[in-house]
This record gives C-alpha cells, sequence and structure tokens, in this order.
C-alpha cells in the first residue's frame, strides 16, 4: 500500500482534499488579527489558499523606475547631504506611493538603517523602495484573485461565493471541510469573508513582511 498506482499520482485537489480532513474548526469571535486557532486548521488554511496562485514574487526596477526612485532621493535631499532623514523619507514615500507614513511606519524604518549613518542612503532606500513595490504588486495580486470570486461584486464573500471558488481550486472538498474553513477564515465570525479576512489567509504561512515594506492604503 501507498504506492502509486499505473504511475497515477494523487492531483493537488486530492492531496488538500486529505491535508484537510482531519480540521475541526467551529465559529469563534473576535479573531481578527489572532493566529488560526488549531494546528491542523492552521496547516489546512495555508494549503488551501496556496491552491489559489499568488505568490510574493522578486522584482527588479526598470531603468525608467529606478531613475525616477534616484530622483525622487535627490530632490527630498534638498541639502546634499547624501541620505533622507526621517521627515525627508516620509516626502519621499508621498511623492512614489501617494500616502504619508505613520509614526510606526517611520519608527521601523529609522531602525533599520545603519547605526553608522545619520539617515537613509540611496543604497538603503532604493532597497526599501524596491520591496514596498513588490509588497505592493503582491497586494493587487490578491485583490484581483478576491474580486474574481466575489461574482455579485459585494465587496465579501458569501458561503456561497466561498463554496463556487473553491470548488474550482480543490473539487473533491466536502462542503463540511469547507464551511469550517469558511468559518476559520472570517476572522470576525460576522457570516462575510471580507478582503481583510481574505489578503489575512492569503498570507498565512508566508514570511512576515516587515512594517516598513508594507504599502498603506
Amino acid at each position: 500500500m501507498g504506492e502509486d498506482v499505473g504511475g497515477t499520482r494523487p492531483s493537488s485537489a486530492s492531496r488538500t482534499a486529505g491535508s484537510l480532513a482531519g480540521c475541526r474548526c467551529k465559529p469563534g469571535v473576535g479573531r481578527r488579527g489572532r493566529e488560526f486557532r488549531r494546528p491542523d486548521c492552521r496547516v489546512a488554511v495555508a494549503m488551501f489558499f496556496s491552491q489559489a496562485g499568488a505568490r510574493p514574487r522578486t522584482w527588479e526596477a526598470s531603468q525608467s523606475e529606478h531613475k525616477k526612485w534616484v530622483e525622487v532621493f535627490k530632490a527630498c535631499d534638498e541639502e546634499n547631504k547624501g541620505y533622507l532623514s526621517r521627515e525627508d523619507f516620509k516626502v519621499a514615500v508621498v511623492m512614489l506611493f501617494g500616502y504619508k507614513p505613520s509614526k510606526i511606519e517611520a519608527d521601523s524604518v529609522m531602525s533599520s538603517v545603519d547605526p553608522n549613518t545619520s539617515g537613509i542612503l540611496l543604497k538603503e532606500f532604493l532597497d526599501i523602495v524596491r520591496k514596498k513595490k513588490e509588497a505592493q504588486l503582491y497586494r493587487n495580486e490578491i485583490r484581483h484573485i478576491f474580486t474574481a470570486f466575489d461574482r455579485h461584486y459585494h465587496g465579501y464573500l458569501t458561503l456561497e461565493d466561498f463554496k463556487k471558488a473553491f470548488k474550482q481550486v480543490a473539487p473533491k472538498l466536502s462542503e463540511r471541510i469547507i464551511l469550517e474553513v469558511f468559518r476559520e477564515v472570517d476572522q470576525d465570525s460576522d457570516g462575510h469573508v471580507s478582503f481583510k479576512d481574505f489578503e489575512y489567509a492569503m498570507n498565512y504561512g508566508q514570511k512576515k513582511t516587515p512594517l516598513l515594506y508594507q504599502v498603506i492604503e
């Protein structure tokens, strides 16, 4: 037993169904921002959403984008110090991403730079911007998948949306298992999977993105 018959390997859907078979999640309340509760459910949700296809990717800037970032760095370094101060960095983020960084994000950035310098050097700035851009593109990809699943454009997924969407991803899953996963992903137990719920599940199992690389809407 355990050998492939005729060289046929089980499908990814079958493997996912098997992994989820032991999941016994029950609805809870007020779970937003917490870890998924049971180890078997944590593994199940991570595997389940990995089938949807979004993956963080390394991204390299084009020559024109790289040039723009350098120009923004120079424009914000008005005194030609060779580095960006905390306030300089905030202006640069507004210019490139359209929002003003919070105190927490600015603190995170400044604590990450070389302590032997007085601010953010060009090389560090380019690396921060590149990783923020990667995070932005990945979030857009998750948004695209969510929108495709939100067939009626409610701005959230109902259980019926969830069933139809993930029957495409893993058609051998039972409705009971899909319901259990839905309850686990619905972190505030309001009967809907919001984009934030969906994004959290899609990110689950991925390496945490440091705050300084996130893009705030």
